[in-house]
Parts: C-alpha cells; structure tokens; sequence
C-alpha cells in the first residue's frame, strides 16, 4: 500500500497581503537638516569664540598672576560675549546634537530615510570633535606670537 501526498490548500480566501506601502524618509531628512544645521553653526562659533579668546587667552598666561585681573577694560569687554556664545553653544549644540543622533538611530532602526538618518548620526557624532579642532586651531591662530 503506497500513500500518495495530498496537497496543501491554504484557508478559504487566503490571498498574499499586499506589499507595504514605502515609509515617508523625513524622519531621516529631518535628522540630517538637524545635525548639519548645528555642525555649521557650532563651527562657525568655534570661530568666533577662538578669534575673540585667542588674544586674550596668550595675555592672562604670559602674566605673572596668571589671572584676569591685569586685563583692561576694553578687554574685559572683548571677552564679555564669549560666556554668552560659549553657553549657548554648549546648550543648543548639546540638546539638538542629541535630538538629531536619536532621530537618526529611530530613522535607521525604522527604515524611515534610512540614509538621511546615518547622514545625521555621522554628522552629529563628528560635529563636537570637529568643532573643538577648529575652536583649538582658531586660537592658535589668533594669539599674538612672542
């Protein structure tokens, strides 16, 4: 006695589920927007901030005290604007750096502008080292040579 197979049938009206529609990539473009946006602006006051220190920095070490008080007022008043653009970039690049690599990872993860999103952790990974390599070289530059 040999058993022949019976075919498989699937469940009365069983038919493919249509194919996903393709998912919307301005998770991802967003993410990019972002972290380019604060990668441009945190160099650009890596430059202000290093033109305006620079100076100011090599007189405060080349004294004897070491401190600011030797510094004249014109001086003093030169150095004013950099606490307030130092905070804010510390802030603002900080906050949106962030907001920017966590929408790149969700982008990735959720295949929403999949390439836009690795743009945007890249960019928001690499925009402190960058932007701190070019505040360094900025007041480097900009300090008096003895």
């Amino acid at each position: 006695m040999s058993f022949q197979p019976q075919p498989v049938y699937g469940p009365p009206g069983y038919y493919a589920a249509p194919p996903a529609p393709p998912r919307p990539r301005t998770l991802g473009a967003f993410s990019m927007g972002i972290a380019l946006g604060v990668f441009v602006l945190s160099v650009v006051a890596s430059v202000y901030i290093g033109m305006i220190a620079g100076p100011v920095t090599h007189s405060i070490a080349s004294s004897s005290t070491g401190g600011s008080s030797h510094l004249s007022s014109a001086q003093m008043a030169a150095f004013a604007p950099i606490g307030i653009v130092t905070a804010a970039q510390l802030i603002f690049g900080t906050v949106l750096g962030i907001l920017a690599l966590v929408l790149g990872i969700v982008a990735v993860a959720t295949k929403r502008g999949r390439a836009f999103g690795v743009v945007g952790i890249a960019v928001a990974t690499a925009a402190p080292v960058l932007s701190f390599i070019v505040y360094t070289a900025t007041i480097a530059a900009s300090a008096p040579h003895a």
